[in-house]
C-alpha cells in the first residue's frame, strides 16, 4: 500500500518538472549538461612560412611539386630571389598566387628567368629548358596587408625525356629517335638547329615529315652519316626535305639507307617564340644484309666429342671437320652446342636472310 503512494507521489512530481521545464522555469537536464561541460576546441594547425631572400646570392631553392609559402606582412617592396635545377631539358611552370580573408593590394610578377646569379641573361621561353641551375625574380609591392595574407609560389617542371643533358642543339649531343615513333621536341630560338640520332640494324627504305607547330619563315629536314657528313642529296635525291606550312605536316620523303647509325636534323628561320616541331618516320621495306658476327666463346677440349659457343640468336651455325660440314641451332639466347670428333674445326654462322659470317678455326685443347 505504501509502496503505490510513493509511485502515485513520484508520478506527481515528475508531471510537475515537465510543466515548469515547458514554461521556461526550469532548465532541461540535457541544456544543464551542456552548460556545465566545456566544449574543447580542436587546436589549430600550425603552418611554417619560408623565408623570402632578397639578396641575389642567396636564392630560396625551388622544390617540383612542393609549393613554397610565405606570409605577406613579411614581404618588403624588393625583388625577390629563387633558384631550382634542372637534371635534364624539361618544360617548366612557375605560377603564384595571394589568399586570405582580408583586403589586400599586393603587386607581384614574375620578373623573368635567368642562366646567371645576377639575373641579367634572360630565358625567353621556358617551354624547354635545358639541363642546369637556374635563378628567377620577382617584382613584389605591397600597399595594403591584412594579417593573414599568405603568398605561394607552385613550380613544377616536366621533362621532355631525351635524358639526362640532352638539348639536341649539336650533332654530338643528339636526341635519341626510334624509327616508326613520332619524336616530339621544342624550338626556341629565332634561327637555330635540332639534332636527333637513330640507328638501322638492316637496309632500310622509310618515310620522313616534319611538322613545325608555329609561324617561321622557312625550314628544312637533313639526314647526316655516323661521322656528321650530310648525305640528304644521295639518300633522298633532295638537298633539302622543306617544311610545310605552320602546323602541317611536309610532304612524305623517301629516303634509302644502308643498316647502320645517321643522323635527322631539322633547321629553320622564323619569328617564333617558341614552337613545337615533331619528326614522323615510317619503315616502307627492311632487307637484311649484314652478315652475322664471329662466333665467341668457342671451346672444344681433348677428349671431348662436343664444340660449344655463342653466335646470333636463332641463326643457323656451322661446324666442318676435314670434309664433313655438321649444323645445328643457335638458341634464343644466343647459345650452341655441337656433337664433333676431329682435331680441328671451323666455325661460322648464317642468320635468317642466308648472311654468312666469317668463320673462327679452333684447335682442340
Amino acid at each position: 500500500m505504501k509502496m503505490k503512494k510513493l509511485t502515485k507521489l513520484a508520478a506527481v512530481l515528475m508531471s510537475s518538472v515537465l510543466l515548469l521545464t515547458a514554461a521556461g522555469e526550469l532548465p532541461a537536464r540535457a541544456e544543464e549538461v551542456q552548460d556545465s561541460e566545456k566544449v574543447q576546441e580542436p587546436e589549430k594547425e600550425t603552418v611554417e612560412y619560408a623565408e623570402l631572400s632578397y639578396n641575389t646570392a642567396k636564392p630560396v631553392k625551388l622544390v617540383p611539386g612542393e609549393p613554397a609559402s610565405f606570409r605577406v606582412e613579411k614581404v618588403k617592396n624588393k625583388t625577390c630571389y629563387f633558384t631550382f635545377t634542372l637534371k635534364e631539358t624539361s618544360r617548366v611552370e612557375i605560377t603564384s598566387n595571394v589568399e586570405g580573408s582580408g583586403e589586400t593590394s599586393l603587386s607581384w610578377k614574375l620578373q623573368g628567368v635567368y642562366s646567371d646569379p645576377l639575373c641579367t641573361k634572360g630565358i625567353a621561353e621556358l617551354d624547354a629548358v635545358d639541363a642546369g641551375t637556374y635563378y628567377v625574380a620577382f617584382n613584389c609591392t605591397p600597399a595594403r596587408l591584412s594579417d593573414d595574407q599568405v603568398l605561394t609560389i607552385s613550380f613544377k617542371t616536366e621533362s621532355w625525356g631525351w635524358g639526362a643533358g640532352v638539348d639536341g642543339k649539336t650533332i654530338e649531343n643528339p636526341i635519341s629517335l626510334t624509327v616508326g615513333k613520332d619524336c616530339r621536341l621544342n624550338i626556341n630560338e629565332r634561327y637555330a638547329a635540332r639534332y636527333t640520332k637513330f640507328k638501322l640494324e638492316n637496309d632500310t627504305v622509310l618515310t620522313v615529315q616534319g611538322n613545325m607547330a608555329e609561324n617561321y619563315s622557312e625550314g628544312s629536314m637533313r639526314i647526316y652519316n655516323e661521322k656528321g657528313t650530310n648525305i640528304t642529296s644521295t639518300a633522298a635525291k633532295l638537298s633539302d626535305l622543306k617544311l610545310g606550312k605552320p602546323g602541317e605536316w611536309s610532304e612524305v620523303y623517301k629516303v634509302t639507307l644502308k643498316a647502320g647509325t645517321y643522323y635527322l636534323g631539322v633547321n629553320w628561320r622564323g619569328h617564333m617564340g617558341s614552337s613545337d616541331f615533331t619528326f614522323r618516320t615510317e619503315i616502307l621495306k627492311e632487307t637484311d644484309n649484314t652478315p652475322p658476327a664471329k662466333p665467341t666463346k668457342l671451346v672444344y677440349k681433348a677428349g671431348t666429342t662436343k664444340v660449344t659457343g655463342n653466335g646470333e640468336k636463332n641463326a643457323t651455325v656451322f661446324v666442318r671437320v676435314g670434309d664433313k660440314i655438321y649444323t645445328g641451332k643457335i638458341d634464343s639466347k644466343g647459345a650452341f652446342s655441337k656433337l664433333v670428333k676431329g682435331n680441328v674445326v671451323y666455325v661460322w654462322v648464317m642468320d635468317k636472310a642466308l648472311n654468312q659470317g666469317k668463320y673462327v678455326k679452333v684447335t682442340v685443347k
